[in-house]
């Protein structure tokens, strides 16, 4: 997958390209060397607001 596009910009962000980083298609390569993964739930509202207020993060409606 090239990072680049042939007119030297960066590509459009696919739907394939965000996926290919999410944590459970990444963790499989690096199993050995990653900390066992924790999943917190439920989520309290004052801290998914925390969350929220940053733009570039968000909590997904059906993760809980």
């Amino acid at each position: 997958m090239s990072t680049v596009n042939d007119d030297g910009k960066v590509p459009s962000l696919t739907a394939e390209y965000i996926l290919a980083f999410q944590f459970s298609n990444r963790y499989p390569s690096f199993t050995r060397i990653s900390p066992k993964p924790i999943t917190i739930s439920p989520l309290g509202e004052d801290f998914k607001r925390y969350l929220e207020s940053d733009t570039s993060v968000f909590v997904p409606e059906s993760s809980e």
